[in-house]
């Protein structure tokens, strides 16, 4: 069967891995909707979100963390859940999305002074949008900013006097993401004066708040902060320091995530196993986004039939299957649907690697497999001897490691690198990677053909 180029290229794109989908994307597929595939008792960690914040007290203002893997969805059910509450009839509601990977170095030690400072300009800003100004223009959050540095700092005064103060406001936007020195510089300066820095913040953000409710006639604001989960170290050696600032930031510094207005943060999900409960310090335990069920919770790893079919819709709404994968799913799609865990990357990976791939359309059973298996030969690199023990635990117990932090926190790298996954059957269980599975060193240990 010949496939246009052109067709090609369009089944390609639609299948990125890396591009979220928007609030009404027709691609989008409901997937906590009918049949739940992500919780079984019937009511997604969305819900949840959204639950906690329409069913506060108008007086109450609630401060929530969520989070999952990268590809399972977060942006595009973030979007969805602020065109939700944006929706809602108990309460005029203004949604306000911060992606934080526009504003912060996230390979680089996390720290409350970068998230405060983004926040307040974040919320100047959108207020002075619909104020109907502009932005640009209209000296902001980062003037004021740039003044109070350029007071408690001579080395920032030398910039700001050298360049012009509105030249150095906005190069604290610019070179704060970019410039490790230029962050360095302004961290020493704001360490001082941490106290009145954090509240001179919380003060512009309040009245961004006020000058936003009374121009949008919002009663309820809700600020979604995405991409803080993406923090991590690029060099293994950072690891402990970078960490260690991610437990600083949502433990010690919980206090002031607690907004003038409702909050919702994403952050990295091993946390939840390296620190005590977080639900101790926010208004709800953190939220997690799991990975499509496509098999029971039992050793035969028993196919589940309504997971495989909600991935397969999910395919169908990006691209023509019967001419890609041929008449037969069974023995070309659904092995690939098997492969991936649930996990909506990697199905969209193996998938777009078919499209690269196949020298024929439809493809083969054995173009399926190819994929498949380079992709599990990429994650058996990754595997070190002293992880074997914890996976093969998980494999077979499909819970929490026994051990002491130290394995706990092991078993949360093993999940961050997504060698282990995580599903809902009502409670939260794990499983390794189907993928992983295939490891000669696993299989080995399992006892598998």
């Amino acid at each position: 069967m010949t496939i246009a180029l052109h067709e090609l290229q369009n089944f390609v794109q639609s299948c990125n891995p890396t591009v979220p989908l928007g609030a009404n994307d027709p691609r989008y597929v409901p997937l906590d909707e009918g049949t739940p595939v992500r919780g079984s008792d019937g009511r997604s960690c969305m819900d949840d979100l959204a639950v906690t914040i329409l069913r506060a007290p108008p007086e109450v203002l609630t401060c929530q963390l969520f989070s999952g893997f990268p590809g399972t969805g977060k942006t595009t059910e973030l979007t969805r859940l602020g065109a939700r509450l944006t929706a809602s009839r108990d309460l005029p509601t203004h949604v306000v999305y911060v992606d934080f990977q526009d504003y912060i170095n996230l390979y680089a030690a996390a720290s409350v002074t970068d998230v405060l400072q983004v926040i307040a300009y974040v919320l100047d800003r959108e207020a002075t949008v619909a104020e109907g100004k502009d932005p640009e223009t209209t000296p902001g959050y980062l003037s004021r900013l740039a003044d109070f540095l350029t007071r408690t700092d001579v080395e920032l005064k030398g910039i700001e006097t050298k360049i012009g103060v509105e030249a150095f406001a906005t190069s604290l936007k610019l070179e704060a993401k970019h410039n490790p020195t230029f962050r360095a510089a302004v961290h020493k300066a704001l360490a001082g004066r941490f106290q009145q820095f954090a509240a001179d913040a919380r003060s512009e953000m309040t009245q961004a708040l006020v000058r936003l409710q009374r121009t949008t006639h919002a009663q309820r604001v809700v600020l979604i902060c995405d991409g803080l989960e993406k923090i991590a170290p690029v060099r293994e050696e950072e690891r402990e320091q970078v960490e260690n600032s991610v437990e600083t930031l949502y433990v010690q510094h919980a206090e002031l995530l607690h907004l003038p207005c409702h909050a919702i943060y994403t952050f990295p999900v091993w946390l939840r196993f390296r620190t005590a409960p977080l639900g101790n310090l926010y208004d709800r335990d953190p939220q997690i986004l799991p990975s499509v069920k496509v098999a029971e919770q039992d050793v035969a790893c028993t196919p589940y039939r309504a997971g495989y079919d909600k991935l397969v819709e999910i395919l169908r709404r990006r691209l023509d299957l019967g001419r890609i994968f041929g008449a037969d799913l069974t023995v070309t799609l659904e092995p690939l649907v098997a492969a991936s865990g649930g996990y909506t990357r990697d199905l969209l990976r193996l998938v777009r690697e078919v499209l690269y791939q196949a020298t024929v359309f439809p493809a083969t059973p054995r173009d399926c497999e190819t994929v498949a298996r380079r992709l599990a030969e990429d994650y058996a690199r990754t595997i070190r001897t002293p992880d074997l023990d914890l996976l093969v635990e998980v494999a077979t117990t499909h819970g929490l490691p026994a051990g002491d932090s130290a394995r706990l926190a092991r078993f949360g790298r093993l999940f961050e690198q997504f060698l282990i996954l995580a599903y809902r059957n009502g409670s939260e269980w794990y499983d390794v990677h189907p993928l992983v599975r295939r490891a000669p060193m696993v299989k080995a240990r399992l006892g598998s053909p």
